[in-house]
Order: C-alpha cells, then sequence, then structure tokens
C-alpha cells in the first residue's frame, strides 16, 4: 500500500517531488520521487487540487518500481534482519574464543514528584 507523506511544490505550486512510502505487514520503504521533467499536464493541477489519489498515481505512473518489487525487497530485508538476530559474537581470550553475553538494557524508570 502506498501513501505520500509530503508533496513537495515550486514557488508557481508545480508539484515536482513526492516523498512517498510502501508498506505492508512486515515493513515500509520510502523514498522521495522527483517528478518527471518537463512535468506533465497532471502535475499542473494547482497545488490545491493535488489529492493523495492523484499523487499516488503520478507515483505508480513514474515509479521504476512495482509493489511485487518492493514486497521482495522488505520480505528480503525482514529475512537478512531474522538471520543477523541469530549471529552470535565470540572474543579471542588468550587463543580461545568465549561467547560475548548480550547487553541487557533496563529500562529507565522515572517516577513525578507528588
Amino acid at each position: 500500500m502506498y501513501s505520500i507523506s509530503q508533496i513537495i511544490a515550486d514557488s508557481k505550486g508545480v508539484v515536482v517531488a513526492l516523498n512517498w512510502a510502501y508498506s505492508n505487514v512486515d515493513g515500509t520503504i520510502s523514498n522521495q520521487l522527483r517528478l518527471a521533467e518537463p512535468a506533465d499536464v497532471s502535475t499542473m493541477l494547482p497545488r490545491s487540487e493535488v489529492t493523495e489519489t492523484v499523487a499516488i498515481e503520478w507515483l505508480e505512473a513514474q515509479l521504476g518500481n512495482t509493489s511485487e518489487d518492493f514486497d521482495k525487497a522488505i520480505a528480503d530485508r525482514k529475512a537478512q534482519k531474522e538471520y543477523a538476530e541469530t549471529l552470535s559474537a565470540y572474543v579471542n581470550t588468550d587463543g580461545t574464543f568465549t561467547l560475548v553475553e548480550p547487553e541487557v538494557i533496563e529500562p529507565e524508570v522515572v517516577t513525578q514528584p507528588a
């Protein structure tokens, strides 16, 4: 699912870029798309008439990737993260390697004065 967090317009009110995100249940990919120049007729709409639906249409028309590409990229990133979480570090201690225990950071408890 695509969403647009910002549109970027020039001094004439012509939309020149979109800050976008693609999300699925496993994560999000986001970036900025500079709209093609010269701007097509659709980008000549007054900025006040540009809705998220219109901006997503522009995005899908000009973006070089498909939803399937982003789904794969998010799945690959999730798999890499899950794999990285299985790795353990061992430090050289006088010629032998000892497991480095992950540091557990306890949350700080902040109390408000009564």
